[in-house]
Order: structure tokens, then C-alpha cells, then sequence
């Protein structure tokens, strides 16, 4: 009968710390969730300059796919190299230029043709997509920036 109880109370113990232990969690997001910085723009209207975006540069010659997504006034770009091509600096220029002259209100562009970060973006975009808001991705979308920066 001891034994029972004793294992009720370690078993009752390790639920109740864990109960507490997700409260600190939910606090902490909550509170990463507030700072948000302010976006320009509804979330079609952004979702579709970043797919028109993906489509100019997957256009030019070497890059086999493209993702986009904008924050504010930066294009943040996510290449796929073609066999054999390397994601240079005058390939950047390129992408740039032509970032910049399709989309006026851009005037940073940042590239990588790293596949995690490729992949970050593109279940960024299926997630807008797929109705959620875009302001609930506007620290992971910072984190990008910096990452690629």
C-alpha cells in the first residue's frame, strides 16, 4: 500500500512540474510575440510581389528554382542552383539587379543558396498560403535576414 502511494506521489510530482514547466513556455512565446515589428502591406498583396519576384529570378540562366519572401522593403531570395553552378558574387549582382528593377519598393535584396534556409522560406509561404497571418512570422523572418546577413 506504501509503495503505491509513493509511486502516486513521484508519478503525481513529475505531472504537476511539467504542467508548470509549459506555462513558462506559453509565457515566453507570448511575450516574443508581442514585439512585432510593423509590416507594410496586406498579406496577398506581399505574397504575390514575392512569388512574381521567385518567377523573374527563376527566369535567369543557372538557377533551377527560386523563393522569395518580403519584409518590408527587403526581398529576402532563396536559390537553387543549376547542376554544375555556383552561386557567385556577379550571380548575386545579377539576381539583385534584377530584384530591384522589377519591384520598386524594394531596396535591399539578401540571397543564399543555402537549402535550410531555402526551405524556412518556402514553409513560410505555404503557411501564408494556407491563411495563417503574416505578422505571426515576422520574427522568423528577421532571424532569416540575419542568418543570411
Amino acid at each position: 500500500m506504501k509503495k503505491r502511494l509513493i509511486c502516486f506521489s513521484i508519478v503525481l510530482l513529475i505531472l504537476l512540474s511539467a504542467c508548470t514547466t509549459n506555462n513558462q513556455f506559453d509565457q515566453s512565446v507570448e511575450e516574443e510575440q508581442m514585439a512585432v515589428i510593423p509590416v507594410g502591406g496586406t498579406d496577398n498583396e506581399i505574397l504575390e510581389r514575392s512569388e512574381n519576384i521567385s518567377d523573374v529570378v527563376v527566369e535567369l540562366f543557372g538557377i533551377d528554382d527560386a523563393t522569395t519572401i518580403i519584409l518590408n522593403d527587403t526581398a529576402i531570395v532563396g536559390v537553387k542552383m543549376a547542376y554544375d553552378q555556383q552561386l557567385t558574387d556577379e550571380t548575386k549582382l545579377v539576381i539583385e539587379d534584377k530584384v530591384l528593377s522589377f519591384d520598386k519598393n524594394i531596396t535591399n535584396v539578401l540571397i543564399t543558396d543555402k537549402d535550410k534556409i531555402f526551405s524556412e522560406i518556402s514553409d513560410i509561404i505555404f503557411n501564408l498560403l494556407q491563411g495563417k497571418s503574416y505578422d505571426n512570422y515576422v520574427n522568423q523572418i528577421s532571424k532569416i535576414m540575419n542568418k543570411i546577413k
